[in-house]
């Protein structure tokens, strides 16, 4: 049996100060993906698994892309992942930014800076849960394991992709720290990245009736798109959506554009399992239009797909962690759907590893200017994760 003192000695045992300490020096490495590289995020969370003598090693992409994996307790099972990605998306314009996106500045009670809440904010939290058990002299009948990945916000592919070709993904359940807001999400969408482009015949800018316009043929088809999205619902993770993400089209000011290409996000939940399925209304769509507009040509491509996935609701993992939710806030977690494409579908539907969602943050602060995470937010997740860490792992 668990031994509840054990767990509350984990969770208090937590320092405020070092959380802030790790995320502010995880922040203050800037991994921009795409358009940098994660290996001074992944020397930071090295230097700090190091201290926990947490026999860090690096596993790279054949890109050479980092992994950082670490282990904390006694090399037996049970075993417990707790996974979070090194990468973060671009600052974007400073100029845009009250403050420094890469010095993690405290003000108002918040940590902000590129990360702060997706996710190197949430992987401090994790990482201080680790110290906890450490300081507090919890013996672990088994074996925690973090999983510090790159490349998660463009798929995974140098990352925890990596890590699973690698053998590495073997445990009995996992955490991932994506911002939840500490709400038990169990349920993830997947995405398919679709390329439509417009083919149009080009002409002076003088005399566009003599060509055929591909902006305005993409227009006439971005204006309906909506007509794509069937009428489904899943109970947490919502309905399906679509996103015009990416265009681009057009030689010059003074021709008619003969080309025009936008890359769309269409988001799929649980239930939308054929690409092909996916793919057909926006085919239908352009051949609606083309039939009404015999000038109009859109070719429609899949780019790249990404299952949903969904968590059992009475696993181990979920069971303790809503427990220790509970006990660090005062009211069980809600069981949610996380609308974003995380690493869990690796765990869950390639390895059928129980895992669950939970972090600290919000996603809709995510990706944005003066991205923010409550510190004491922050410092509740490492107690959480710490009570989860010693709970699970002590459970058998």
């Amino acid at each position: 049996m668990v031994d509840e003192a054990a767990v509350k000695a984990a969770a208090q045992a937590v320092d405020a100060d070092q959380v802030v300490r790790f995320a502010r020096a995880l922040i203050s490495a800037p991994s921009e993906n795409p358009g940098g590289t994660e290996d001074a995020a992944a020397a930071i969370a090295t230097e700090i698994l190091d201290g926990l003598e947490a026999s860090p090693r690096t596993i790279r992409s054949a890109a050479g892309r980092p992994n950082v994996v670490g282990y904390i307790g006694s090399a037996n099972r049970p075993t417990l992942a707790w996974n979070g990605h090194l990468d973060v998306v671009p600052a974007g314009s400073p100029e845009a930014w009250s403050c420094d996106p890469w010095a993690g500045t405290v003000q108002g009670g918040k940590l902000v800076g590129r990360g702060a809440a997706d996710m190197k904010g949430p992987m401090a939290a994790a990482l201080a849960a680790g110290a906890a058990l450490r300081r507090a002299g919890i013996p672990l009948a088994g074996t925690l394991v973090f999983h510090l990945v790159a490349d998660e916000e463009l798929a995974g592919a140098h990352g925890t992709r990596v890590l699973r070709d690698a053998g590495l993904l073997d445990q009995d359940a996992c955490v991932v720290g994506e911002p939840s807001g500490l709400q038990l999400a169990l349920v993830q969408r997947g995405g398919a990245w679709i390329v439509a482009t417009a083919r149009g015949s080009a002409a002076h800018g003088s005399r566009p009736e003599l060509g055929v316009n591909a902006i305005t043929s993409m227009a006439r088809f971005l204006l309906r798109l909506h007509e794509v999205l069937p009428d489904v619902r899943h109970p947490l993770a919502g309905r399906p959506s679509v996103n015009v993400a990416l265009i681009s089209g057009g030689s010059a000011p003074n021709v008619v554009p003969d080309r025009c290409s936008v890359d769309i996000d269409r988001r799929v939940i649980p239930g939308e399992r054929d690409p092909q399925l996916v793919l057909a209304p926006f085919r239908e769509l352009a051949a609606d239009l083309r039939r009404e507009r015999p000038e109009i040509d859109i070719e429609i491509e899949m780019r790249e797909w990404t299952d949903a996935a969904e968590a059992p609701a009475d696993s181990a993992i979920g069971v303790i962690a809503r427990e220790s939710v509970a006990a660090e806030t005062g009211r069980a977690p809600a069981d949610v759907g996380f609308t974003g494409i995380t690493d869990a579908r690796f765990y869950l539907n390639e390895m059928r590893i129980p895992t669950i969602v939970l972090g600290p943050g919000s996603l809709d602060v995510a990706h944005t200017p003066d991205e923010w995470i409550r510190v004491d937010e922050l410092v509740v997740a490492a107690r959480v994760y710490a009570r989860i860490f010693a709970e699970f792992l002590g459970r058998w």
